[in-house]
């Protein structure tokens, strides 16, 4: 199962490809390295959304969580909870939390298999310039507009969680370079790299 529990942190930092040839160097200040995560999943991924959210907060990210915000008040039919997540009875507010994130975070990851409210997340994110990290769900295969909207792609938490740590240790490192092969961490560097420049909170590779 490609979305099992997510892997012990020992686990995922001791997976660290070593140093690659210097394409570019990051450079950006200390503070730099703690990465603002947004995960645009379905309601239905609620639970495993979480888990994953925990993860990354261990490895010193600060989640944007939505999954406080969008629970239904105790006493609903299933029925009527349905209602209330579709047309957000809380005023309003569950969006504008989302929408918000969609475009503030420094990072924005997919969730898969999610539905049309997570594909118009990731758009907000892309029209705002801000990075995103694809997990593909177990038996889906993104659309021409998904896909093309994602920085880069992954099969599984674990691999996600992996270029996350990653991505941290190469903003913690001024000097550190790029990898130099262009596959999703070189991909995810220079987007945030560039978000971050836009921001005026670091410099360009």
């Amino acid at each position: 199962m490609r979305r099992s529990a997510c892997p012990p942190l020992a686990r995922t930092r001791a997976r660290r490809n070593a140093a690659t040839p210097a394409a570019s160097a990051v450079h950006a200040p200390e503070n730099a390295a703690r990465l603002t995560i947004y995960v645009a999943g379905s309601f239905k991924h609620k639970h495993g959304v979480r888990l994953f959210c925990r993860e990354l907060a261990a490895l010193g990210c600060r989640i944007l969580d939505w999954t406080e915000k969008a629970t239904p008040p105790p006493g609903l039919t299933p029925q009527e909870r349905r209602v209330w997540m579709d047309t957000d009875r809380a005023g309003g507010s569950v969006y504008a939390f989302c929408r918000e994130a969609c475009r503030t975070a420094d990072l924005v990851v997919y969730y898969g298999a999610s539905g049309q409210d997570a594909g118009v997340e990731v758009g907000l994110a892309t029209g705002a310039g801000v990075p995103v990290l694809g997990i593909r769900g177990p038996l889906e295969a993104p659309g021409l507009m998904l896909h093309g909207a994602g920085t880069a792609w992954v099969d599984s938490v674990e691999e996600a969680l992996e270029l996350v740590a990653r991505l941290m240790e190469l903003a913690r490192e001024p000097a550190a370079p790029l990898p130099h092969r262009r596959g999703p961490l070189r991909r995810l560097a220079e987007a945030l790299l560039a978000r971050r420049g836009q921001r005026g909170e670091g410099g360009t590779a």
